[in-house]
């Protein structure tokens, strides 16, 4: 993993230890999304010429709390997904260019939602989607799984 690639994961890891135990499912995300944007992007804007090498990163956390998986992939060609099964409550990240979301409505009707830019969206378990992208975006993927504790006697 090149230095750039070590940063930015450093900086994610980093941003979801910063946020409270308590604040769990869309609501992580979304302070994630804010702190992550905040972070990242001055870091991205001085590495532009960078991006093409950077490694592809995977990386699971688990805490007592929570469990991260973390997908951090620069796609360099457009490509689309169809009927994707989001499986965890997961924030996507959009760097450099846009990504555009079918989300499904019911099994008939999507939804367009377009992704421009330095911004990003939260979604919920369960939902399906079609995901396609520009050329030369850098996408973060973050998926969280609540730890849920089991109340005894």
């Amino acid at each position: 993993m090149n230095t750039f690639s070590n940063n930015i994961l450093d900086t994610v890891i980093s941003e979801v230890n910063s946020i409270n135990d308590k604040v769990k499912g869309l609501n992580f995300l979304e302070i994630l999304k804010n702190n992550l944007i905040q972070k990242i992007l001055p870091t991205i804007n001085d590495q532009k010429s960078s991006l093409a090498q950077l490694d592809q990163i995977q990386k699971e956390i688990n805490t007592d709390k929570r469990n991260l998986k973390i997908l951090i992939k620069f796609l360099s060609n457009p490509t689309i997904i169809s009927k994707k099964l989001i499986e965890e409550d997961t924030l996507f990240l959009s760097f450099n260019d846009s990504l555009s979301f079918d989300i499904n409505v019911n099994n008939k009707n999507f939804v367009n939602i377009l992704l421009y830019k330095n911004t990003g969206i939260s979604l919920s378990k369960n939902t399906i989607i079609n995901l396609k992208n520009n050329k030369n975006v850098l996408m973060f993927e973050i998926q969280n799984k609540d730890v849920e504790l089991i109340l005894t006697n």
